[in-house]
Parts: structure tokens; C-alpha cells; sequence
């Protein structure tokens, strides 16, 4: 009887204390399953991970697509939260048409760095994205992005960016070799110019 009293609040005791790092990614209010899985290997370079394809378009600036996008996104891995109230900013970043040789480039004007969120809408096209939206996490590193290639641009409607790094600061080493070529280079235009001067005399 002891031993089962015991194992029992063992037991809720674990379940309280994992409950938080569950809930995190299960804290869905209003977003439907995905109407079909989405696909990493859509754009150039391949998504990290991707939510969606869920039904119809969840870009926008109403309440619901609002939450919705807040859902999607903290399903997406790490700790990622999408506050609605910048909704403004994000559907500033808007892009409606595709741009590139072969006119299939998102690109948001922007050096995308690090862990970036992107969200899509295609139209209504056959198969599975068909009025769909989509949210992709990429990680560009700090070498950086200026877009995104998508491989099927067919029903490409819009697409926003959430969130995105910053480059790199320079390490201090770096810096300190900046400045001693800056006073190389310095000394040397200095150093020509007393030759130049001397030989004109």
C-alpha cells in the first residue's frame, strides 16, 4: 500500500514537471491539422523544418489567421513565439510577386541571417498545395541569404517574413586586423607621397 501511495505521487510529481515542455508545442487554439505534410525540399535551399500545409489563407491580419499563425509557428522546432500585435511589421515585409531570372526567388529586399521564419500562401492549384499556407524555418548561418528559390512556383501567392538574424559582429581580432591594414596602408600613401614631393623638388 505504501509503495503504491509512493509510486503514484512519484509519478504525478513527473507529470507536472514534464507538462510544461509539452505544452509549449501543444498549445493549439485554433489551428486545424494540416490538410497534407509539408515539404522541406520545396525551396533552395531546403527548410529546416517546415508547419502546414493547413487549409486556405492564414496570411492575413484577422484575428484568427492571427492566432493561427501564432500556432503554426510554435510548432515549428525551438522556442518560437509569434506576437500578433506586430502583425503590421510582418505584413510589411509582404511579397506578392516572385522576382529572379526565372522568376522564382522570394525576396524580401533583405539579408536574411540565422534562424528565419518565412510563411506562404499558394492559391487554388490541383494537389496538395492548393489554397494552402505554409511556415518554413531556415537557418542561414552568418554568411546570410538575399532569398529564397522556390522549385514549384505553380499557385505562388504571397509570403511574409517573421523573423530573421542579424549579421555577425566582427570578433575584436578582427577589428584589430582592420585597423592595423588601415594603418599600413596609411603609412604607405604617407611614405609615396614625402618620395613624390622629394622627387618634384
Amino acid at each position: 500500500m505504501k509503495y503504491s501511495l509512493l509510486a503514484s505521487v512519484v509519478a504525478s510529481i513527473a507529470l507536472v514537471t514534464a507538462s510544461p515542455a509539452v505544452a509549449g508545442k501543444q498549445n493549439i487554439q485554433t489551428l486545424d491539422a494540416p490538410v497534407a505534410p509539408c515539404d522541406l525540399g520545396l525551396t533552395t535551399p531546403d527548410a529546416s523544418d517546415c508547419a502546414g500545409y493547413y487549409a486556405g489563407n492564414l496570411i492575413n491580419g484577422s484575428p484568427t489567421d492571427l492566432q493561427n499563425q501564432a500556432d503554426a509557428i510554435a510548432v515549428l522546432d525551438g522556442d518560437f513565439e509569434f506576437d500578433t500585435s506586430t502583425w503590421a511589421d510582418v505584413e510589411a515585409t509582404k511579397v506578392l510577386t516572385l522576382t529572379g531570372t526565372d522568376g522564382n526567388q522570394i525576396d524580401f529586399g533583405t539579408t536574411l541571417f540565422g534562424e528565419t521564419i518565412i510563411g506562404a500562401h499558394f492559391g487554388n492549384v490541383s494537389g496538395d498545395a492548393g489554397n494552402v499556407s505554409v511556415f518554413w524555418l531556415f537557418d542561414f548561418g552568418t554568411e546570410g541569404a538575399d532569398f529564397v528559390t522556390l522549385d514549384d512556383i505553380e499557385g505562388f501567392s504571397n509570403a511574409v517574413l517573421y523573423t530573421t538574424g542579424t549579421p555577425a559582429v566582427p570578433e575584436p581580432g578582427t577589428w584589430a586586423m582592420m585597423l592595423l591594414g588601415f594603418g599600413a596602408a596609411g603609412y604607405a600613401m604617407r611614405r609615396n607621397r614625402r618620395q613624390w614631393i622629394r622627387q618634384t623638388a
